[in-house]
């Protein structure tokens, strides 16, 4: 059978970008004054940018704040099939205790014991961030039991709360809106129950924008990967081979941690507000925490115009911006080569951590 397939071209290709400083840690009740959101320094969101809050680690978002669901939360679906332990206290009913264990955290969850001794019921209260399919849960519930353990069924998908859009930077005050170029909402000064005080460390909100904002004026990117190469040669076992072979020995390999690095060129603009022109200034940030790009090999949109992940083909990655370089004549397009590492993949063609 004939190959259907044709090689794909620069036409197809595509980049979006979430700039850095626009993926911020805060508490959940001190920021909020007045209708400011007080943010770190390495802040950098720009008016119209779109946001989202998450609670992370048992943290309470002001009453003003719809907040979406962090990858990997747990729910009232999550938890399997109990094991009860034995030796805890009777019939008694420990509220918000932190469940240790798994490779999430912040999960808080109401357990009670029945009258045995053992518990016969765990109910999540914070759903926490981070957790996977198979992660074993426990928790301390006083100073006599052993053996309670519940293993997780099911995770929550990454999802967002409430669009809100910057009206206003003000130095470290942001402020935000539920509609572009809105009045800003004004916070009352209470948080989900935390009172004047914020939830203790390590619980915060996460403030990022809401998605990928498209790059509209990148002339071409590259993207190279490589890996360490592990010797792990041994020694030779005694009795092994007659001992005169006339070939040399070979080393024994294995690939180890990867490196990847990037490019791309850019246009300048006399727009500063192209996403291009910020992109290029973001070279230039003290933190690039935050950065994250698709970089698409083949963009396949919806009707709406929007694109399909599903069906394209493209890398996500967090990165750092490491240089960039231009320079300026009367005969070309003023292009700016940008320069990047690879600091975290998300995902590459389909395969995902």
């Amino acid at each position: 059978m004939a190959c259907q397939d044709s090689v794909l071209t620069g036409q197809e290709g595509s980049i979006s970008f979430k700039p850095p400083g626009t993926s911020i840690c805060i508490d959940d009740f001190t920021p909020f004054q007045g209708d400011c959101i007080i943010v770190p320094c390495e802040a950098d969101f720009r008016v119209n940018d779109c946001v989202q809050f998450t609670e992370e680690n048992g943290a309470q978002a002001p009453a003003e704040i719809t907040v979406g669901t962090p990858a990997g939360a747990l729910d009232g679906t999550s938890l399997g099939n109990i094991i009860p332990g034995s030796g805890y206290q009777a019939s008694q009913t420990v509220t918000d205790v932190a469940l240790a264990g798994g490779s999430g955290s912040g999960a808080l969850a109401t357990v009670t014991t029945n009258a045995s001794g053992e518990v016969d019921s765990v109910n999540i209260t914070a759903g926490g961030s981070g957790y996977q399919v198979g992660d074993t849960l426990t928790a301390p519930l006083g100073a006599v039991g052993t053996g309670f353990s519940v293993i997780v069924d099911a995770v929550l998908p990454a999802s967002g709360g409430t669009m809100y859009y910057v009206v206003a930077v003000e130095g470290e005050c942001v402020k935000i809106s539920e509609t572009k170029n809105g009045t800003p909402i004004t916070f009352s000064g209470t948080s989900g129950g935390t009172g004047t005080e914020d939830s203790p460390s390590p619980a915060h909100l996460t403030m990022e924008l809401c998605d990928f904002v498209s790059v509209c004026s990148v002339r071409e990117f590259s993207l190279e990967f490589s890996r360490d190469e592990l010797d792990i040669t041994t020694l030779p076992c005694v009795g092994e081979g007659a001992g005169c072979d006339k070939l040399a020995a070979f080393r024994s390999t294995q690939a180890g941690y990867a490196t990847g690095s990037g490019s791309m060129s850019v246009y300048f603009s006399c727009d500063q507000e192209t996403i291009g022109n910020r992109l290029l200034g973001s070279s230039l940030l003290r933190s690039q925490a935050g950065a994250r790009v698709k970089l698409y090999v083949c963009t396949v949109t919806l009707p709406d115009g929007s694109v399909d992940d599903s069906s394209s083909l493209y890398i996500e990655a967090e990165i750092s911006i490491t240089g960039m370089s231009f320079s300026v004549n009367p005969d070309d397009p003023t292009t700016a080569e940008l320069s990047f590492s690879v600091t975290n993949m998300i995902s590459a063609f389909g395969l995902t951590n």
